[in-house]
């Protein structure tokens, strides 16, 4: 199972999908492929797991990857 764990004010939310030739797994590739790219829009950072750590990724969505993080700005003054 593949994520995407997302780092927000209320903790974190966490996205899953398979990699199989399902309707379903298609679907939830699409949602997170989508989810990526809005987060990227807002200004978000990206990072993705190799090897047991996360480096920033500004790539184009694998869905053979692991796990993602997003992580939003920091705001405030």
């Amino acid at each position: 199972m593949h994520r995407i764990i997302i780092a927000n004010r209320r903790g974190h939310q966490v996205i899953e999908w398979e990699t199989t030739d399902t309707e379903e797994a298609r679907a939830q590739i699409a949602a997170a492929e989508r989810i990526l790219a809005e987060a990227r829009a807002q200004g978000c950072v990206v990072s993705r797991k190799i090897g047991g750590q996360h480096v920033l990724d500004d790539g184009p969505f694998d869905p053979q990857v692991e796990e993602y993080q997003i992580i939003a700005p920091i705001a405030g003054g």
